[in-house]
């Protein structure tokens, strides 16, 4: 489950999940990945060579609109878009692109939602945690 405590502004995400599925993407060389963090599923897709994860692997994800501090060659951080809001009944979606590479991050707690807006420029940060 998230701690949306962890949540530090109105411009910063940080959620711990683990990987529950590692899919190969129609497109060559790219990997597209599931992380669950309890109140917030996260889908993302990456180039095979810049990011390995297996399933089973827990993972920090950070999602801010400053840069993150991050350690160069273990960390997978990249920056884009917020593309796209959406949300239902049931269930909220931000949808964030990478410069073509998508992040969607799934919740039913508005909260998720309501930290960012359209055409936000935000970072995307994947850090493996050592198990």
């Amino acid at each position: 489950m998230v701690d949306l405590t962890a949540v530090q502004s109105p411009s910063y995400l940080e959620l711990r999940g683990r990987v529950t599925e590692v899919s190969k993407s129609l497109i060559p060389r790219i990997v597209i990945y599931s992380v669950d963090c309890g109140d917030v599923k996260v889908r993302f897709d990456a180039l095979s060579e810049l990011l390995k994860l297996n399933t089973g692997d827990e993972v920090a994800i950070t999602v801010s609109k400053e840069k993150p501090n991050y350690s160069k060659g273990v960390d997978y951080v990249a920056w884009g878009y917020v593309v796209s809001l959406r949300s239902s009944d049931r269930v909220g979606k931000v949808i964030i692109s990478l410069w073509g590479y998508i992040v969607i991050l799934e919740s039913a707690n508005t909260e998720v939602l309501k930290l960012f807006n359209y055409m936000d420029k935000v970072y995307f940060k994947v850090s493996k945690l050592s198990t």
